[in-house]
């Protein structure tokens, strides 16, 4: 071989001693394991103490809170219905239907009226144009 040295250790080769340095030790990652897990449990029911001691105090210096109604359709000027509930919607749809397809005064004191839209759109196609209309 051009100059190069070969090290093998046949003896050693693939083969792992029970006793070795690299051996893992399962009972004492098994037992890290479970004291993390006991550790915690046992942090999580000491917060959910706290907790419940925090929320005593409040609600003995406080009183409890009352119950949220959720009944009311309208919490200040928050209006709040249930869409199921909800029955507004087609009666507007239908007030403006009316007032799309009917005639109307929409300024009485100033002669202002309102047409049905057909009838306008009738007139508009025919060449009338609305007095302030440009032209």
């Amino acid at each position: 071989m051009s100059g190069q040295t070969r090290h093998t250790d046949a003896g050693h080769a693939g083969e792992h001693d029970s006793n070795s340095v690299d051996a893992v030790n399962y009972r004492k990652v098994i037992g890290v394991g479970v004291g993390s897990l006991v550790i915690f449990a046992l942090s999580i029911w000491w917060a959910v103490m706290i907790w419940h001691g925090a929320v005593n105090d409040a609600q003995a210096k406080a009183g409890r809170a009352r119950a949220f109604d959720t009944k009311r359709t309208e919490i200040g000027i928050v209006d709040q219905v249930p869409f199921s509930s909800d029955k507004r919607l087609p009666k507007w749809r239908q007030d403006r239907k009316m007032q799309l397809e009917h005639y109307g005064w929409v300024d009485k004191t100033k002669g202002v009226v309102r047409i049905p839209i057909q009838a306008a759109m009738d007139k508009v196609a025919g060449g009338a144009m609305p007095a302030g209309a440009p032209q």
